[in-house]
């Protein structure tokens, strides 16, 4: 259904970019404009599909250039769309128009691959009793990026040097190339590391994920609690159920006496934790949309999609992501590595 619905979705947007496009420069429906809506119309399911079955550098790389298609895709969406309904209105000429909303695409797209490449460093602070820095990673998307990206995230979180780095899910992407020499980069990391799952390690199989990251000194959080240096670190498999957290948590003792995190990956069952005396939750997922004004669909799906909320006198912070998902574009958002600040209340 999913896949039916999707590829629907982009059959209908490619078609109506290409015809405009098209259009604009007098250009006919002719067997390229054909091949080209089939390519960018089924091709990143396609790929996907094939590069996890029979993974080779020519899939990969057509993988990529299809995942690219759709952000391109969008952008071209939202600035033609904007071009033919202000048409509606102001009837200026199409002949000038037409290279106003070339050049509209053609910035968005370059600065969106750039502010793609940037990692931005987000500081906030939280009263605790105790002292304590902390990185939090999340939604780095290893396959969607590349490895150079996991080396430059590492780096930073190095420089940065906390006492602890969490990683909140999507560490990763089903892609077949992957293997566990393509995130040795986490085994460059200097503080103790811990992980819960995202849905994308569900999409790879949590058996061939799990067994990657035995290989790293990455320590896994399966609907269980640790001890970490004076605080409790619950952590919660990612699931499609949104009543996951309530109903999974009730079998997780809360320490009242330890400052508590919850790693859960979605910004979904707040309300749970802080009834459960979570003193801060900690999620990713959303991207903040990742490339505007997608954003906008997901804020129907969640009520939070990014920063720092109070409730019920608990913390949740939300990560915009460390990596990007599909296309290496981002804009609106950031590529963002999240540093904590425990202190001391007064």
């Amino acid at each position: 259904m999913f896949i039916s619905i999707f590829t629907g979705i982009c059959l209908g947007g490619y078609y109506y970019i290409l015809a405009r496009l098209f259009s604009f420069y007098k250009g006919k429906q002719n067997l390229w404009f054909w091949l080209l809506l089939v390519f960018l119309a089924f091709g990143y399911i396609a790929f996907s599909m094939l590069e996890r079955r029979f993974p080779c550098r020519a899939c990969e790389w057509m993988l990529r250039i299809s995942a690219i298609g759709l952000g391109v895709g969008w952008i071209c969406l939202v600035v033609l769309l904007s071009h033919d309904l202000l048409y509606l209105i102001f009837r200026f000429p199409i002949s000038i128009s037409r290279w106003i909303a070339i050049g509209v695409i053609g910035c968005l797209t370059i600065y969106s691959f750039f502010n793609a490449w940037r990692i931005e460093v987000k500081s906030i602070d939280i009263s605790a009793p105790v002292e304590m820095t902390i990185v939090q990673l999340s939604d780095i998307h290893r396959g969607s990026v590349s490895r150079k990206h996991l080396e430059r995230l590492v780096t930073k979180t190095n420089a940065l040097t906390p006492d602890l780095v969490l990683i909140t899910g999507d560490l990763l992407d089903p892609a077949g190339r992957l293997s566990a020499e393509s995130i040795a980069p986490l085994n460059e990391l200097k503080p103790p590391v811990y992980w819960i799952t995202g849905n994308h390690e569900r999409y790879a199989g949590l058996d061939t994920v799990m067994a990657m990251l035995k290989t790293t000194p990455v320590v896994s959080l399966r609907n269980e609690a640790v001890e970490v240096d004076g605080i409790q670190l619950i952590g919660i498999d990612d699931s499609e159920d949104r009543q996951q957290v309530s109903r999974v948590l009730p079998s997780i003792p809360v320490d009242p006496n330890a400052f508590t995190i919850l790693m859960y990956h979605q910004p979904e069952g707040f309300d749970a934790a802080a009834k459960a005396g979570v003193d801060l939750m900690l999620s990713g997922h959303t991207h903040n949309g990742q490339i505007w004004p997608f954003n906008w669909v997901v804020r129907s799906r969640f009520q939070y999609l990014k920063g720092l909320h109070t409730i019920d006198g608990m913390q949740l912070y939300i990560s915009t992501g460390s990596g990007t998902w599909g296309p290496p574009m981002r804009l609106g958002s950031r590529n963002q590595i999240t540093l904590i600040h425990l202190k001391k209340n007064d």
